[in-house]
């Protein structure tokens, strides 16, 4: 009897998410290397990247093996692998690599073993993570095989650990702003600035991320905010922005500063960093943990990445993060409005942070903040877009942030939430219908695979 014949028919997943979207997809060259060690470490992590690509394909979207016999062969090999690799790196990235090649191996369970490796101090220069992962909540329910090596980016872990230092003082002067009292950062999240080196198996599905929520992403739910860290590729972000938001933004925005024309490489990183914060912003009446049963969990979602969308925007155009990123307010806004399409197009009918972006550019341009025509262009200016952010902020601190109860939540999200039809809705119109030539997803190749292809032999006619 096969393997699946007491099972039910197993279900696969397909690389791409939403299935009922169009899809398109830029290919793009990874070019940085390994810390330590690139001609040796470079190829094991090609080898990895490959055996986690075999893995991946064995399994069902419950992440069961089709085939336990080959998914136990080749967790042996990926151990193995992962035992030399770490034999190249140095002692911090070495201890996790072992860590995380045990659990290949059997000889640990994975929940304890990567709870053990989040609870670490130290954070590793080289990133490599060979295991399940959750990487699109709404497409990968149960975690699947993934592989991501990253290697962190030492000048941009400066300039963030920079960012941080001021963020009560940033806080502070958003709080001063908004009125809004005691406001604080509950919990700064720790940040690995890191540039991806390769990536496989679900990891290499689309939409692809640019950061990784750890341990939650590898299926480690329930943990305090505490126990997590943001694992942020700079360069897959940087990538994003130039093959997708750029040629979106041309299209349909309208400003004092073109997409195209923003110094991404000094915005970006304030621009991720104050989302992040943003999550955690709270008053001296914050309590609304409890909301989301009775809002729904993805209302409760979307409420949560408009309001850390907004807290962070207004971050990044502080005093004390400006003369730290060297950017001026308007290259913020520019960036801002740019993105804020790039993450509509992904469909607000879908997950949280489409939705947030369909909220606050509704939110704009119905209070009149922004124009949008019956194209669904958006023509926008420096003080009407950050007039228009504080004056959001100050909403969604007194019907969530600050609210007593969810009501005026409920009331936001009928304003201007999907599906309601604002002026948003043209412009998510023309992205789905008109832009269908701006790619909604990138994927990764290295050099040594192009040289590989130019060296191969054309088959005989």
């Amino acid at each position: 009897m096969s393997q699946l014949a007491s099972r039910n028919q197993p279900q696969l997943l397909e690389p791409f998410w939403p299935l009922d979207d169009p899809h398109g997809v830029s290919h793009v060259r990874l070019e940085d290397e390994p810390p330590l060690n690139p001609e040796q470490a470079m190829p094991l992590l090609l080898q990895l990247a490959a055996q986690s690509e075999a893995m991946r394909s064995l399994q069902t979207r419950d992440g069961d093996p089709v085939s336990e016999r080959a998914a136990s062969v080749l967790r042996g090999e990926m151990a193995e692998a992962m035992r030399a690799l770490a034999e190249l790196v140095d002692p911090d990235s070495a201890e996790v690599i072992r860590m995380r090649a045990k659990i290949l191996a059997g000889g640990a369970e994975h929940e304890e073993m990567t709870l053990a490796i989040a609870a670490r101090e130290t954070i590793p220069a080289l990133e490599v993570v060979c295991g399940p992962m959750c990487t699109w909540r709404m497409k990968t329910r149960k975690p699947l095989h993934s592989f991501v090596a990253a290697a962190r980016d030492e000048r941009q872990q400066e300039i963030l650990d920079r960012i941080d230092a001021a963020l009560e003082e940033a806080i502070g002067e958003v709080g001063e702003e908004l009125e809004a009292d005691r406001m604080r950062v509950s919990f700064p999240l720790p940040m690995n600035v890191t540039n991806l080196l390769v990536s496989a198996g679900e990891a290499a599905g689309h939409p692809k991320h640019f950061a990784y929520f750890m341990p939650e992403d590898e299926g480690i739910d329930g943990l305090p905010i505490y126990e997590q860290r943001t694992l942020y590729m700079r360069n897959v972000h940087l990538i994003r922005y130039k093959e997708i938001t750029v040629p979106l933004g041309e299209a349909l925005l309208e400003g004092p500063i073109g997409p195209a024309d923003v110094p991404i490489e000094g915005t970006l990183m304030p621009w991720i960093r104050g989302h992040d914060h943003g999550h955690n912003v709270v008053v001296a009446t914050t309590d609304f943990e409890s909301w989301a049963d009775r809002l729904g969990i993805e209302p409760f979602a979307m409420l949560g990445e408009a309001f850390a969308d907004v807290y962070g925007f207004l971050m990044t155009v502080s005093s004390p993060w400006l003369s730290i990123s060297g950017v001026t307010p308007l290259e913020m806004c520019g960036t801002h409005i740019a993105e804020m399409l790039h993450y509509m197009r992904r469909g607000p009918q879908y997950h949280g942070d489409p939705g947030a972006a369909y909220l606050e550019l509704g939110f704009l341009a119905e209070n009149g903040y922004v124009e949008i025509d019956s194209e669904g262009r958006i023509r926008w200016s420096e003080d009407g877009f950050r007039r228009g952010m504080i004056a959001l902020a100050a909403t969604l601190t007194e019907a969530t942030v600050g609210a007593p109860d969810e009501r005026g939540s409920e009331r936001l999200i009928a304003r201007y939430g999907w599906p309601t039809e604002t002026a948003a809705k043209r412009t998510l119109d023309a992205m789905r219908h008109e832009l269908t030539n701006v790619p909604t997803s990138v994927a990764f190749y290295r050099t040594s695979d192009v040289a590989a292809a130019s060296e191969a032999v054309p088959l005989a006619a």
